[in-house]
């Protein structure tokens, strides 16, 4: 479960804005490995599940591209251990450590980018949606993640370091930004849904934006699944989102069965 996706989704929007189209250079990151390597659970106890279990079993969870509204393609898929998340989300205040993730029993997790084309009119535009589900030795750790989680937006740094984030990656000005909780439908065993805005101005066409961000998570036992959509012009349709989570909840209820 990562914040550092809305990044990746603000330069990503950045770029169809400026009719870059993306990073097509980079390569797909390998979706799985036939390595029965164990994962180490944070004390000395025997591993929770070796690696090809834990792959399977987030691949399992997850939506797939026929989930998702048309036009969608896969971008990039990874899994991360909690080393590579602990690096990812620092620039967060609040931000899991290493140790709070083993604390957790974080085993795995699994984060694929979905893209569609920018329409010709760069407004209500839904381009990036972002898939990640993540698994725990027990249902505890995985609430505890989430309620490290759903503190994080309330400090005020928090809208700041975003702001610097899509700056920094994506060449565009930030002239103001407001995050605000969603209200969504009662969705697995516990949910979290915030949206940020943010007015923007490109200097290479010289024009205004609204660049829309909607990050849903989900928790069922002792998964989590996180939905981060990024919109240009207006935001995803929340009632989309909300059926999107729902095939999410039953997709990680049948996977951790």
């Amino acid at each position: 479960m990562r914040f550092v996706g809305l990044i990746a989704g603000f330069a990503i929007a950045a770029a169809a804005l400026s009719g870059c189209g993306g990073d097509d250079e980079a390569e797909p990151a390998p979706t799985g490995t036939a390595s029965s390597s164990a994962i180490a659970s944070p004390t000395s106890e025997p591993a929770v599940e070796d690696r090809a279990e834990a792959e399977a079993l987030l691949k399992a969870a997850a939506l797939a591209v026929e989930d998702l509204p048309e036009g969608f393609s896969l971008d990039e898929e990874k899994f991360t251990t909690n080393e590579e998340l602990s690096k990812d989300e620092s620039p967060y205040p609040g931000a899991p450590t290493l140790a709070d993730l083993n604390r957790f029993g974080r085993i795995l997790g699994y984060e694929a980018d979905y893209r569609r084309p920018a329409s010709e009119t760069l407004t209500g535009a839904t381009l990036l949606l972002q898939i990640g589900t993540d698994v725990y030795r027990d249902a505890k750790g995985a609430d505890e993640h989430l309620e490290l989680v759903r503190a994080q937006p309330s400090d005020p740094e928090f809208i700041n370091v975003a702001q610097e984030q899509f700056a920094d990656g994506s060449g565009m000005e930030v002239r103001d930004a407001d995050m605000s909780p969603m209200s969504f439908a009662k969705v697995g065993e516990d949910r979290m849904a915030f949206e940020i805005k943010f007015k923007t101005h490109d200097p290479d066409l010289d024009r205004d934006f609204d660049v829309f961000v909607q990050f849903v998570v989900v928790r069922r036992e002792r998964g989590i699944g996180s939905i981060t959509v990024t919109a240009i012009g207006a935001p995803h349709p929340v009632g989309e989102l909300e059926d999107l989570a729902r095939t999410f909840d039953e997709r990680m209820k049948d996977a951790l069965e």
